[in-house]
């Protein structure tokens, strides 16, 4: 049953309007002051509000405002109910962001059409969500086993032989088959949490306090923590002489956690698909309001129709099959780039030149 939250200071009006929803089927709740009516919204969380404007200690504006301040309730359908059909007070309310506006006197086919527009409205886009969700969610179901499978195979592969020919095995070979088990496993481990990284930004991304929580987040020694990444990302690929440090220091509003995930995959996707003995570049610098990590690289680059859809994984995940990862990582890092205020650019020429920069905000 869907439950509206009725706000009127005219007895009269709160007693007639709540006996005619209810006698449509709604559970109807009723406050006859705004005061009143932002703390039951609060409380109760309705399917919908309908409030008067002009009332006592609070008046509709006051309550749309804390309304659409606050997570819980920012996304509940309002009407506007006032006496006045003045185009400067409806406009003052859709600015608020009401939903829809009705003048006093009204009828009951007026305002069942308006609630009725207002679910109806609710329900598409609570649709085009479970949707959205369900993709992300088959995407993952069948882009996962795919990225484990090759990993997974080595593993069982190696094991095997270990098992069948361990007595006929020299002294040395035994550790240099668990390095590659090693390696295998920590390459399913880090897909793995790249998955479920995903999944979590994909699923958090419209939540406002989340959003408002880690953006007030600080790094206050950048030049450390990028140049310490790109070094251990430099060993793992045996490729220490090929990068180049240029970092300066900064304060950026991000975790140190999220921005050495981004410097990460960043710097990973320019060692993994350039060749040993060509230089990779990583260079930091900063003017008055953002911080840009650049990292260049003469490798196989990216194609066009890559950067075109870039960000939207479902669009290219086939490419991830071939590619292991590289759109997933750089999906992830554009995604947090963008969750804390930032852009992230490529530019590249295939087998000549790639650069992918990263915008950030500087810490206030």
């Amino acid at each position: 049953m869907k439950k509206i939250l009725l706000i009127e200071d005219n007895p009269n009006v709160l007693q007639n309007t709540s006996r005619m929803l209810q006698a449509e089927g709604y559970m109807v709740i009723t406050a006859n002051n705004g005061r009143q009516g932002l703390e039951m919204a609060q409380q109760q969380i309705p399917s919908l509000i309908i409030c008067d404007i002009m009332m006592p200690e609070i008046d509709g504006y006051g309550v749309i405002s804390a309304l659409r301040t606050n997570p819980a309730t920012t996304a509940i359908p309002f009407i506007f109910l006032s006496a006045k059909s003045d185009k400067t007070d409806f406009r003052q309310g859709m600015e608020l962001g009401s939903d829809d506006y009705l003048t006093k006197p009204f009828t009951r086919d007026e305002l069942l059409g308006a609630i009725n527009a207002q679910f109806k409205k609710q329900d598409i886009i609570n649709s085009y969500y479970r949707q959205e969700l369900d993709n992300l969610r088959g995407n993952i179901s069948k882009s996962l086993p795919h990225q484990l499978l090759f990993p997974a195979i080595e593993v069982m592969g190696l094991a095997d032989i270990l098992v069948k020919n361990y007595h006929a095995m020299e002294a040395h070979e035994v550790p240099d088959i668990g390095k590659r088990i090693r390696k295998a496993g920590r390459n399913m481990h880090e897909m793995v949490k790249k998955f479920l990284l995903y999944a979590e930004l994909e699923s958090t991304e419209n939540s406002t306090e989340w959003i408002a929580q880690i953006r007030n987040s600080k790094t206050t020694f950048v030049d450390i923590e990028i140049a310490s990444c790109a070094k251990k990302t430099a060993e793992y690929y045996n490729r220490s002489t090929d990068l180049v440090l240029d970092i300066q220091d900064a304060a950026i509003q991000i975790s140190d956690s999220y921005l050495n995930t981004i410097a990460k995959e960043v710097i990973d996707n320019s060692f993994k698909f350039s060749p040993e003995g060509t230089s990779v570049s990583v260079s930091g610098s900063s003017d008055d309001k953002e911080y840009c990590l650049s990292v260049t690289d003469h490798g196989q680059g990216i194609e066009p129709e890559q950067i075109a859809s870039f960000g939207a994984y479902m669009k290219f995940e086939k490419k991830l099959y071939i590619q292991q990862g590289t759109g997933l990582g750089l999906a992830i890092a554009k995604r947090l780039v963008e969750l804390h205020g930032g852009r992230l650019e490529i530019n590249s020429v295939p087998y000549e030149q790639t650069v992918i920069k990263v915008f950030l905000p500087l810490a206030i």
